[in-house]
């Protein structure tokens, strides 16, 4: 696979996260391995903007569920095969990536 068509996906499935956590009510800061690069935005495009400048970018997520902060972390990985750009992420963030890990999924079968 050609780099550009690897970093295609990843934006894409990177996009679909972003799309599940704002949705879900989330606020998201970008960590680039060295800095908090953003700071708990809702602003999917700033989101995007703040990313793929290093290896890796790590979320750091915050909401208020029933007047309690809910947080979480994920991480994203560039490089390999785009379809395996998100590494690990906390089980409570599950319903919230449901769409960006399906979409992952169905990239990865089509990729063989």
């Amino acid at each position: 696979m050609n780099i550009e068509k690897r970093q295609r996906i990843e934006r894409r499935i990177v996009r679909e996260a972003i799309k599940g956590l704002l949705a879900e009510g989330y606020r998201i800061s970008v960590f680039d391995g060295q800095e908090t690069v953003l700071t708990y935005s809702t602003d999917a495009a700033v989101i995007e903007q703040a990313m793929f400048s290093t290896d890796a970018d790590q979320f750091h997520v915050l909401r208020e569920t029933s007047g309690q902060p809910e947080s979480g972390w994920m991480l994203f990985i560039y490089g390999n095969d785009g379809w395996d750009v998100i590494a690990d992420y906390t089980v409570n963030l599950e319903p919230a990536l449901k769409g960006a890990t399906e979409l992952a999924d169905k990239i990865a079968t089509e990729e063989g």
